[in-house]
């Protein structure tokens, strides 16, 4: 008969199980590192260790949202600043450019313009992460056309060139500038503009007289007309007239008439003759010459600026002809008949148009688009200097050269207004908030990860040490059953 009982051999047997599931427990852990295998296992840490783990691969999404937008604002950052860079010598160009014709009958700042628009439209049609970078919202379409295209047009559409030609044509008129000269009564020269409310040519804004005699009024009326009256009393040699026109393009200019004893006059004066009207009409002809002589440098300039202005607006103006020497109004291009040099978002503001989420409740808008000013100013004025040439053969060609590329400067210059400039900088700051929010997230994750790594993660040390106590306990279990199990009166007595 055996000593032990049923009921002790089953408890030893219970125990001994009890070890070995604690014990493969424990062999688990210390290959797997963890100390459970279910979430359900870790008790009131369960919860904790849901909501960590969640917040890790959020922030880990937002990680990966701000290294693609840093790569775009840098991408754009660096376009703007090569921009920029053009802008600057597109400015200094018209500074210090002289007017030597090379082939093509341009000068060699407009040579180096057409390159310059051809890098500008590649930098603003930047693609990156399957994104445009310069089109707003419009992500998927290049936003500027090619540069041949924006210049030249195509057989349907009309391009810089053309608009130019149209422009000048409507504000040269005759070659006057639109203002038509008259004598409505012996003695007396009228100066009117062509037609009311035309925004074509030279705008009377003022005159001022010291023509000795002369009576001089307006400009009044509709269109506006300046009169000058000679009277008995003929001016004195040395007596000027000067008149203050309005340009096309918001600047102005002053004619200014000279009156003289000297016959025949020269440049910019006007002979005293025998009489009032001998005197008027030879300062009607002075005023006829030096108009001419304005409309081809100074007006025709300002004409071309306008006419960019005209191109590079949101809708492309203009002008309503043919006729366009005698024109009157402008009109919206279209689509069917003119290039629209921006294919992109239109909607207002422009820029910033993009929106990263890069954080719990933090978005972050960011982007510039091609049809902001400053960007826009960039590609007019380049395209302008690209556009215009010359045949060499009229001398007055070189003033207004001079004064266009003295425009294109002073547009350049961006006094009071956005720059490509601004631009970068406003890239730059955003790509400081991406940079304080990838630290901030960061260390959320490596915060979370040490909390999940404590509440999760087994320690090996600890591990091997009950590893070794249990395999003692188990190995005693084993030695005492094998011993009871061989106990009998037998072996006893």
């Amino acid at each position: 008969m055996q000593i032990s009982s049923y009921a002790q051999s089953l408890n030893m047997r219970s125990s001994m199980t009890q070890i070995q599931t604690q014990l493969a427990d424990l062999q688990r852990q210390l290959s797997t590192g963890l100390k459970s295998d279910s979430f359900s296992k870790l008790g009131d840490a369960r919860n904790l260790v849901l909501a960590l783990n969640n917040q890790v691969t959020q922030s880990k999404s937002y990680l990966d949202t701000i290294d693609l937008t840093a790569l775009r604002v840098k991408s754009s950052s660096d376009a703007l600043t090569r921009v920029n860079n053009i802008s600057s010598e597109m400015k200094n160009g018209g500074l210090t450019s002289t007017f030597n014709l090379t082939s093509g009958g341009q000068t060699n700042l407009q040579i180096t313009a057409g390159s310059r628009l051809d890098e500008i439209v590649d930098l603003l049609n930047l693609n990156v992460g399957d994104r445009q970078l310069f089109g707003g919202k419009a992500t998927q379409t290049e936003p500027v056309v090619s540069s041949g295209l924006m210049l030249n047009g195509d057989t349907t559409h009309a391009g810089l060139k053309t608009v130019i030609a149209q422009r000048n044509a409507a504000d040269i008129g005759d070659g006057s500038g639109r203002i038509a000269l008259s004598s409505p009564v012996a003695g007396t020269v009228s100066i009117a503009e062509d037609a009311a409310n035309s925004p074509f040519g030279f705008k009377l804004a003022d005159v001022h007289s010291s023509l000795t005699g002369a009576t001089v009024t307006g400009p009044t009326g509709t269109p506006p007309a300046v009169d000058v009256a000679f009277g008995a009393t003929l001016p004195n040699d040395g007596d000027t007239i000067s008149l203050d026109f309005t340009l096309p393009d918001g600047t102005s200019t002053t004619v200014t008439l000279t009156a003289t004893t000297t016959s025949p006059a020269g440049a910019g004066q006007f002979t005293i003759g025998a009489d009032a009207t001998a005197t008027a009409t030879n300062f009607q002809a002075a005023v006829g010459t030096s108009l001419q002589s304005e409309a081809k440098t100074t007006l025709k300039a300002a004409s071309t600026a306008q006419a960019g202005n005209d191109f590079f607006s949101n809708t492309p103006q203009r002008v309503d002809g043919p006729p366009y020497d005698t024109a009157v109004a402008l009109k919206d291009g279209t689509a069917d008949d003119t290039v629209f040099w921006y294919r992109g978002d239109t909607s207002t503001p422009a820029g910033n148009n993009f929106l990263a989420t890069i954080g719990d409740g933090s978005q972050m808008a960011y982007g510039a688009r091609a049809d902001q000013s400053a960007i826009a100013t960039v590609v007019k004025n380049t395209a302008l200097l690209a556009a215009v040439s010359y045949t060499g053969a009229d001398a007055s060609e070189a003033a207004e050269y001079s004064e266009m590329t003295k425009r294109v400067a002073t547009d350049l210059d961006f006094a009071g207004t956005q720059s490509v400039v601004n631009l970068v900088t406003d890239l730059g700051l955003k790509a400081s908030t991406l940079d304080s929010a990838k630290t901030n997230l960061q260390t959320q994750i490596s915060t979370s990860q040490t909390v999940l790594a404590d509440t999760q993660n087994a320690d090996p040390y600890d591990v091997a040490s009950q590893l070794t106590t249990l395999v003692t306990q188990l190995q005693a279990s084993y030695q005492v059953t094998s011993t009871l199990s061989k106990l009998s009166l037998a072996n006893f007595l």
